[in-house]
């Protein structure tokens, strides 16, 4: 998250100024921050393997395809610390939810320009966003929470997302027209 970013930042900065101290001292600071970077590698965040990545219209088309789907949608982007401290989080409620009717996606904001705007979220920084989650019900967007609601911030924990996106109301109605498309093809 944000500590490994500054953690990043501070090797760089005592790289350099061991090299203004010894070139040698640096040179064996270096060594010891690539074999700690190989060898000591940061957890792999686990999301449901069905999450699907979207990128420019592939969103809109598969929304278009799909209607009878109910699509959760986080808008991200890599470099954000608030993007990245939500990732287990996104990732643990899509293992949990995850359906036939019921899926789970990503858009990476930088290369989904039109999606964004399509949807009203802001890219700047200055308004701090990102992430925004999405909830997609018949091809329209039902429910959204972003990072900063009406200059406001908004605390994006598993309890709180469930809550504000109607996660369990969804994940309800996937279950239940699952079971009467169940009942529908009996009746033929």
């Amino acid at each position: 998250g944000i500590n490994a970013e500054y953690g990043m930042f501070a090797k760089a900065g005592s790289c350099l100024l061991f090299y203004k101290a010894d070139i040698q001292v640096a040179g064996w600071y270096l060594l010891l921050c690539i074999v700690l970077l190989v060898l000591v590698r940061t957890p792999a965040l686990e999301e449901s393997s069905e999450m699907k990545y979207f990128v420019d219209n592939a969103l809109k088309e598969q929304l278009k395809a799909d209607p009878d789907t109910t699509w959760v949608v986080e808008f991200y982007t890599a470099f954000s610390p608030h993007c990245n401290a939500v990732k287990p989080i996104f990732g643990a409620i899509s293992r949990e939810y995850t359906h036939a009717l019921m899926k789970f996606g990503k858009c990476d904001v930088l290369r989904s320009q039109g999606t964004c705007e399509e949807y009203g979220i802001s890219t700047s920084t200055i308004k701090a966003e990102l992430p925004a989650i999405i909830v997609f019900e018949g091809g329209k967007a039902a429910r959204i929470v972003k990072q900063t609601n009406s200059g406001k911030p908004y605390v994006m924990s598993h309890k709180n997302l469930i809550r504000d996106l109607g996660i369990q109301e969804f994940y309800d109605s996937a279950l239940e027209r699952e079971k009467n498309r169940g009942k529908e093809k009996k009746k033929k």
